[in-house]
């Protein structure tokens, strides 16, 4: 089966091609030309001509909570489903579940319905689902910078390899860790154990990224060392950058060997500050995530989440101080209600070019979950997961292994 995607504008890692044409093949990338596109055998059918649109790989949300009222952590396999429809709405192909600190038994019900998410997506021989694993926020971080988390189910490492079971796919749902796709934690290092926690995970297959921690410079090079590869919605929930007592926005700042990823809805962080950490790590070490929480594409108001009140006013997030509901415009920030594709476009807004911000939000994500080798970019021989953006980063058309779900071009 062949569809060549003509008279495109692709976005590629090194830049824009004004003209261009992409072949997929069985559902993955066949061939890239920098020429409009011709290939004879063809029929019409198998032709799209996308008349100037710009055609780039599809984005993928390594922190998403939830959106259009859905909640990952309630979700049944359905739910995720039809959440990853509503992604596609956004040009995004592929998403990480991901979840807070909860009781083992809420675990245990929400990896469930990932498995089942994930196995539904693979039907009639599919080796993808847009349900692309599971990221752990948490439970191992700090105390010191929970911000909209709840401490009293964090926890510490003995070093008992049993007691990550849950985290590895493992003991009661009697899965193979393989089955959950991609799995990654933020974590703390300078908790107890810490840094034999990151050692453990990286061994079993996890990717580690360091979030919601005051750990030192000299902690952090150790989490390094260990096997940590990626920071967490950088610099919130992290100790602000102090002149004498250099932690992890320094460290993640100066540290090549490290991405991270950050929250562009103007609210988690100023666009100054955006500014000069795009400058820092350049696009290649950068990742947008959403960090959306379930009221996202949803009215504003306030809304039950996860136990607190959550107040969303003027697109910004505000959690609710124990006394009562925190006036609107107050209060600890508690996720987004941005998806990535409202990530990148206010990238662009702020100078950043549009390759670059497609990049940030596609094969930087990937390669922090260590899938760059099957997604993230129009690289021949990798899956056709596609997006075609108008002039306004529209998505109006979305390709998931060669197959078209979603069709806005009229």
């Amino acid at each position: 089966m062949e569809t060549l995607l003509k008279n495109a504008r692709l976005i590629l890692e090194s830049g824009v091609v004004e003209a261009g044409a992409l072949l997929i093949r069985n559902g993955m990338i066949a061939s890239v030309s920098r020429a409009p596109g011709s290939v004879s055998g063809l029929t019409k059918d198998q032709i799209i001509d996308l008349e100037g649109a710009y055609l780039a790989p599809g984005l993928i949300d390594i922190h998403i909570h939830g959106s259009h009222g859905i909640d990952i952590i309630a979700a049944g396999p359905g739910d995720l489903s039809r959440l990853a429809e509503h992604l596609l709405t956004e040009g995004i192909t592929g998403y990480v579940p991901t979840l807070v600190p909860i009781p083992d038994q809420l675990y245990q019900k929400s990896l469930s319905s990932i498995l089942a998410a994930r196995a539904a997506g693979k039907e009639k021989g599919h080796t993808y689902s847009p349900v692309l694993g599971v990221h752990f926020e948490g439970p191992f971080v700090s105390e010191k910078k929970c911000g909209a988390l709840h401490k009293q189910l964090f926890r510490t490492y003995n070093g008992g390899l049993s007691s990550l079971d849950l985290f590895l796919g493992k003991g009661t749902l009697d899965k193979t860790a393989g089955e959950y796709g991609c799995r990654l934690m933020t974590l703390a290092p300078e908790i107890t154990g810490g840094i034999g926690l990151i050692r453990d995970l990286t061994n079993a297959g996890v990717r580690c990224f360091i979030g919601h921690t005051a750990a030192d410079f000299e902690t952090l090079g150790e989490a390094l060392a260990a096997g940590a590869v990626h920071m967490t919605h950088f610099p919130n929930a992290l100790e602000p950058l102090h002149h004498r007592r250099p932690g992890a926005v320094a460290w993640g700042l100066l540290t090549d060997q490290v991405s991270l990823d950050s929250i562009i809805d103007y609210h988690h962080v100023h666009p100054e500050v955006i500014r000069l950490i795009y400058r820092m790590k350049g696009p290649g070490r950068m990742a947008l995530i959403s960090d959306a929480i379930p009221p996202t594409r949803l009215p504003e108001g306030v809304y039950d989440v996860w136990g607190d009140k959550i107040a969303i006013e003027n697109g910004r997030t505000s959690l609710a101080n124990s006394g009562g509901p925190a006036p609107f415009g107050e209060g600890t920030i508690a996720g987004s209600v941005i998806t990535l594709r409202d990530a990148v476009r206010n990238a662009v807004d702020i100078g950043i070019p549009l390759h670059e911000a497609i990049l940030m939000a596609s094969l930087v994500p990937a390669r922090a979950a260590g899938i760059d080798q099957q997604v993230g970019s129009l690289d021949e021989g990798k899956l056709a997961n596609l997006t075609v953006f108008d002039e306004d980063l529209k998505a109006r058309l979305a390709i998931v292994e060669g197959e078209t779900k979603l069709d806005n071009r009229s």
